[in-house]
């Protein structure tokens, strides 16, 4: 008997992240001021981000063409009744043919509301809480509560993620540079993709950004350089945006 496309949804492999707390941001950049101590609640991330193989099992289901699993303003994205930013068919990820190819890689060319239909979507067929990091979150379980601001310490190693210094210039399998992991052994966090969170971008005084809500992404990509790999940088994009370098990871609970 042939097994239904979503029973091939997987939420993957995840880890627990204590209860703690933590020195959030730093003095290196407006984005990331003022540095601050922040508390943070025990939660469950995924591993790595969301697989190109995890996301087709979403598009194959049908459910991404069910409203149930939509925002209001992702649906209206989905329809064309917001700014596509240029995107040719939002039915599926950007650049999806190429990257069906690598379902080990993880998936890109998603906007914000693609994210979090995914995370509505798994979430119901696993039956529990899926949902973005916060950005708090994000942050504390790239770099632990020790202030380091690189997942692995201290100094930046090339060899060890892929950023613009590596000269890759495209994602690769996710996990698949081991050196990419933070002290409670989340992997891919300053490099590979950057990742959308569920917080909110406000705009440091005098920063151009486009008019609308802003998103925060967090972490490193293949087309980063090893300044905006830190796991204090943050970012601010439209939830409508996509890129080849912008995927999500998945919280539990």
């Amino acid at each position: 008997m042939a097994q239904s496309p979503s029973s091939n949804a997987s939420i993957g492999l995840v880890k627990r992240i204590p209860a703690g707390f933590f020195r959030m941001g730093s003095r290196f950049h407006a984005r990331e001021n003022p540095s601050r101590v922040v508390q943070v609640a025990e939660f469950e991330i995924a591993h790595v981000p969301v697989t190109v193989g995890q996301y087709e099992a979403f598009l194959e289901s049908g459910a991404a063409k069910e409203q149930q699993w939509w925002s209001e303003a992702g649906w209206d994205w989905l329809k064309g009744r917001a700014d596509g930013w240029g995107r040719k068919d939002r039915h599926v990820p950007d650049g999806w043919k190429n990257q069906l190819p690598k379902s080990a890689h993880p998936v890109t060319g998603v906007t914000y509301f693609e994210a979090e239909a995914y995370c509505k979507w798994i979430g119901s067929v696993k039956r529990k809480s899926v949902r973005l990091p916060t950005e708090a979150e994000w942050e504390y379980a790239a770099r632990g509560d020790d202030g380091r601001p690189f997942p692995w310490g201290e100094d930046f190693d090339p060899r060890l993620v892929n950023t613009l210094e590596a000269e890759i210039g495209a994602t690769v399998e996710a996990a698949s540079m081991p050196g990419d992991s933070s002290p409670f052994g989340v992997m891919d966090m300053c490099g590979n993709v950057q990742q959308w969170t569920s917080s909110a971008y406000a705009p440091p005084p005098h920063e151009a950004v486009p008019a609308g809500k802003l998103c925060v992404a967090r972490g490193g990509s293949f087309n980063d350089t090893v300044f905006g790999s830190r796991a204090s940088y943050r970012r601010g994009y439209p939830p409508g945006f996509f890129y080849p370098f912008l995927g999500f990871r998945l919280v539990v609970g």
